[in-house]
């Protein structure tokens, strides 16, 4: 029997930074296609900042170090957020169904200023009883022992718990510890899987 429910915050109730370089090529002179590989190059740095190794300001630092583009370190701040606060449709509302049964877990990897400011602007937030961020605790959760962790800090049955993630490598990590997962692809594929799983 299901009891708690573990849920990615990323694209699935809110955008998180993939798509940034989309943004990026609308309001600035810099190609999509370039900025994205210049993610690419500095990706393990951006690992480490969700980690928490690096401060936001380190890390858009070294992302644009060497760079001869014609943006500030502030204004790439700007776009960022705008990018992280765009809401995946009807997510909300099915959680919101889920809480009156369910002990619901946020689990996210982000960086620590960029979740700042989401929370600061969603009070969606507040349905989840307890809020896990890589930041936090070091973890990433494609890192060996971030589900253990969770678990024993909840004290809850593996068992007797969904994970709700759009990543398949994240997914798969949270079986290695026996707890089911939930690829998310959209509001209404999610509503169908938990409905056939009797959880809705």
């Amino acid at each position: 029997m299901i009891k708690n429910i573990i849920v990615d915050l990323s694209e699935v109730i809110i955008s998180g930074y993939s798509g940034i370089e989309k943004i990026i090529e609308e309001n600035t002179n810099i190609p999509a296609e370039i900025f994205y590989k210049r993610n690419k190059e500095t990706w393990n740095i951006f690992l480490d900042c969700m980690r928490g190794k690096y401060s936001e300001n380190e890390y858009l630092e070294y992302l644009l170090k060497g760079m001869n583009w014609e943006i500030s370190k502030e204004d790439l701040k700007r776009l960022i957020r705008q990018c992280l606060n765009r809401k995946v449709e009807g997510t909300v509302e099915i959680l919101q169904r889920l809480k009156e049964n369910y002990l619901l877990v946020l689990l996210s990897d982000h960086v620590k200023e960029w979740m700042e400011f989401i929370v600061e602007n969603n009070r969606e937030i507040n349905l989840f009883k307890y809020k896990y961020f890589s930041y936090e605790y070091g973890k990433l959760k494609t890192d060996e022992g971030c589900f253990e962790y969770i678990v024993k800090d909840l004290q809850i049955n593996p068992k007797e718990t969904i994970f709700i993630d759009d990543c398949q490598e994240n997914i798969d990590m949270a079986n290695q510890e026996g707890i089911e997962g939930i690829v998310f692809k959209s509001a209404k594929q999610l509503e169908n899987e938990l409905i056939k799983r009797r959880i809705l």
